[in-house]
């Protein structure tokens, strides 16, 4: 069974005639707030549900306290400030804070006011997420945004938590999937496994789009469909032309299903999951490849997330301008053009594509100059 994704909370499951059902507690012995009908537990439902339990108990058995770290807590997540966030942010932020006001909640605010508050940090941030330097990073981020923004408000007359040093740094930009190593994927994938890797690397879709894509985001054009969707990281809009690997995981989805995309045993697909179903594809995509010269090794280091850079490539591959490729990836121009210049870097098919025009320009250029 998968962990709580609220640390603290207690789950308790029960065998009924319709399956297994969840009831999930605060903590142990606490109020319940939330069961397996009020749908996944996981997202900013399910952490506001769980805010607002903790809250109302804590309310009842310890009093009110409006300069508490736990106040002012609860209070950014119901601030415009923190509604402007993109969901998955705020999916993401509900989780730090959550930790954060688990270590703090019953402190007073003020106490941030104190120098000798960055060591507390630091302690917190190193006990809970001292084991990732990018969810380190995180915590870091959030936590400057909520003092911030309780600074703003008149919460705080000041805070020290600012310019704080980042660790984690990465640039996964330069990593892309070569067409034989998909299809080294796709000689050992299942049916669902194949879906997963198509829809990714055909339709240029970050995990997190690729697993919420329904037949609503499908378009029909006078040359065929498209994609037409808004990004769940940018809000971006994306129109990134359906080829025919990808109609085909659209025409045979089944009716009654709801996304495109499903977990192996048919429930929903969550990104994580379906980045550790690629990993467990790669894993027999070498291990066939160690068995037989012929087939391709795929590299460990690549993930779902880098087949964004395949359907780059491809665009590029294809003579598309700078704005198609921008409108096709849901970039803006300027992050359009750094890409591309690193993706055709990377790529050797691109530099050799390119040589070629070079060569038949110079060539037709020739003729010209002879002709003249």
């Amino acid at each position: 069974m998968p962990k709580p994704e609220i640390k603290g909370v207690h789950i308790v499951r029960k065998t009924t005639a319709k399956g297994v059902k969840e009831y999930h507690y605060a903590f142990r012995g606490g109020p319940r707030f939330w069961d397996t009908s009020m749908g996944p537990a996981t997202g900013p439902t399910y952490h506001k549900a769980y805010a607002r339990i903790l809250e109302k108990h804590r309310q009842a058995h310890f009093g009110h306290a409006p300069n508490s770290v736990s106040a002012a807590v609860n209070a950014y997540r119901e601030s415009i400030a923190f509604s402007k966030l993109k969901p998955r942010t705020q999916s993401d932020y509900y989780r730090y804070l959550d930790s954060f006001d688990h270590e703090f909640g019953k402190d007073p605010i003020e106490m941030f006011e104190e120098i000798e508050s960055l060591a507390e940090l630091e302690e917190w941030k190193n006990a809970a997420y001292g084991h990732s330097r990018r969810m380190y990073d995180y915590a870091t981020t959030v936590v400057t945004r909520l003092l911030n923004w309780a600074q703003k408000t008149g919460r705080l007359r000041f805070h020290h938590h600012h310019n704080v040093e980042r660790h984690y740094k990465v640039d996964r930009s330069g990593y892309v999937w070569h067409p034989a190593e998909i299809q080294a994927l796709l000689d050992v994938a299942t049916e669902r496994e194949r879906r997963i890797i198509l829809t990714c690397s055909e339709g240029g879709l970050a995990p997190q789009d690729a697993c919420a894509l329904t037949r609503a985001e499908v378009r029909k054009t006078p040359e065929g469909r498209r994609l037409y969707f808004r990004r769940k990281k940018t809000d971006n809009i994306t129109s990134f032309p359906v080829t025919p690997a990808l109609a085909e995981v659209i025409d045979t989805t089944p009716p009654d299903q709801e996304t495109f995309l499903v977990a192996l045993r048919g429930g929903p697909l969550t990104p994580l999951r379906a980045s550790q179903i690629l990993k467990d594809v790669v894993r027999r995509a070498n291990a066939a490849a160690a068995q037989d010269a012929s087939k391709t090794a795929v590299p460990t280091h690549l993930r779902l997330y880098d087949m964004r850079g395949t359907a780059a490539t491809s665009l590029l591959r294809a003579g598309c301008s700078l704005n198609e490729i921008a409108v096709c990836m849901g970039w803006s121009m300027r992050t359009a053009s750094a890409m591309i210049e690193r993706y055709a870097r990377v790529v050797p098919e691109v530099s050799d594509e390119v040589l070629g025009k070079l060569m038949r320009a110079e060539t037709e250029q020739g003729r010209r100059d002879v002709q003249e």
